[in-house]
């Protein structure tokens, strides 16, 4: 049984979103929990993939990686596969690291900050890097998992 956790005080993602996270984890059960990262759901520009980020283990992102069906030009999806590390199941921007090195704090049931190392864009700042601080808002979250 699905269940989303989401409040009444926030309000539920766009109709594309939430159906495209419905199919990713009716076809992939053992996932926990699917948190938007980097955006609000509710102010995405439609040009720019979205980013999503699920909770599971790696057998399930090795299933997500050749369920090609799944794989939607419009969204990147990213597994965290023990608590921690996570890796990019699909999408243009490759990623791999640790939540713990992304400072990820749950401040709330439906949102979370971290931080997410970027090139400096500044004038005189070639080659820096910089850390932005990222919000992240909980999408659907399992039964249980609450």
């Amino acid at each position: 049984m699905f269940a989303s956790t989401l409040s009444a005080a926030r309000p539920a993602p766009p109709p594309d979103v939430a159906a495209f996270v419905y199919r990713i984890v009716a076809s992939c059960l053992d996932i926990s929990a699917v948190w938007s990262i980097g955006h609000d759901p509710q102010a995405c520009d439609a040009l720019e993939p979205r980013r999503l980020l699920a909770f599971a283990d790696h057998a399930t992102l090795q299933r997500l990686r050749r369920c090609e069906p799944l794989h939607h030009d419009g969204f990147e999806l990213h597994v965290v596969i023990d608590g921690d590390l996570f890796e990019t199941a699909w999408g243009t921007q490759k990623l791999s690291g640790s939540l713990a090195r992304w400072a990820w704090c749950q401040t709330s049931a439906h949102e979370a900050y971290y931080n997410e190392a970027r090139w400096a864009q500044g004038i005189g700042e070639a080659g820096a890097v910089v850390r932005v601080r990222r919000k992240a808002f909980l999408l659907w979250q399992s039964v249980g998992n609450e």
